[in-house]
Order: structure tokens, then sequence, then C-alpha cells
């Protein structure tokens, strides 16, 4: 397994994973459709990415995980707000936990002290990971995510660093 940034020659394979991962998982903000931007689109995006992202490609050069870290800026900018996602075929694999790792790694060599996240609150895989590196429930929010017509709870967690 390769851990590192993605660049613009992911492109492709970056949005067949969004697609899978959405289709794999009811926890994310998008679903099997993935996000909605040509090849060429997500190539600009990944050329000019400068905030940390981290993708997990395995031996057949598929992306497997993914996570990111959104610096805050101003009078947030000792904060970050993390995502990470994982193929379910990896599930259970320490695929992750090592883009977790990479990440925080790479948010206290910025200088970053705060870590938020935000997560379904029926989602015990991922809140599991999120305890394993001593992230902490700070808050709770009615209906953040709508899947359908049906509304699902989440929760505010965070690391301090």
């Amino acid at each position: 397994m390769e851990y590192r940034k993605p660049i613009k020659e992911d492109a492709k394979n970056m949005l067949e994973y969004l697609k899978q991962v959405g289709s794999e998982s009811d926890n994310l903000t998008f679903g099997k459709e993935g996000l909605p931007f040509t090849v060429e689109q997500e190539e600009e995006y990944l050329d000019k990415l400068t905030s940390p992202c981290i993708v997990a490609v395995d031996d057949e050069g598929r992306i497997v995980g993914d996570g990111s870290l959104e610096l805050g800026v101003r009078r947030i900018s000792h904060s970050a707000e993390l995502g990470i996602s994982v193929i379910k075929e990896y599930w259970g694999k320490g695929v992750g936990s090592t883009i977790m790792e990479l990440l925080i790694k790479e948010a206290k060599d910025r200088g970053v002290t705060k870590i938020n996240l935000k997560v379904r609150a029926d989602n015990q895989r991922a809140k599991g990971l999120y305890k394993k590196f001593g992230f902490v429930k700070e808050g709770y929010s009615t209906r953040m995510l709508k899947i359908g017509d049906e509304y699902f709870d989440g929760e505010y967690w965070g690391l301090m660093l």
C-alpha cells in the first residue's frame, strides 16, 4: 500500500473512487453519484491542491482511501476540519488508521492545534477510529444529513494537539 499526496494524474482514479465509496456508505455527504466534476476539473483541482490530502493506493494502482484537512484561516487558523473515507473492501485493515496518523502529523507540522470533524451519530465504526486517536465528542446536531426523505443526526468531534 502506498500513502501519498494525490497528483493531477490521479483525477480519473479519484472520481471512480469517490463513486465507489459513496455507493458503499451512507455516512458521507454524497452518494453513489460521487462528486459532480469532470476529469479535467478534478485534474485542475488536484494540480492546485495546497491543503493536506492523503490517498491510499493499493498494489493495483487503485485509490482505496483518502483523507484531507481543510485548514482554517484568520481567527481559526489554529484549526483544521478532517474528512476521511475508505472503500469497504479495506475496512478494518489499517488504511483509515494510517491515513489518520499521517494527517495528524501533517497538522502538527503545520502548527494546527485543534482538529475538528463531523460524523453521523450512528456511525460506530468511524467513532471507534476517532476514539482510538484521542478525539472526543464535543457536540450534537439534529438532522445533519438528509438521504432521500430521511434525516440523520450528527456529532461534532475534536482533537487537541
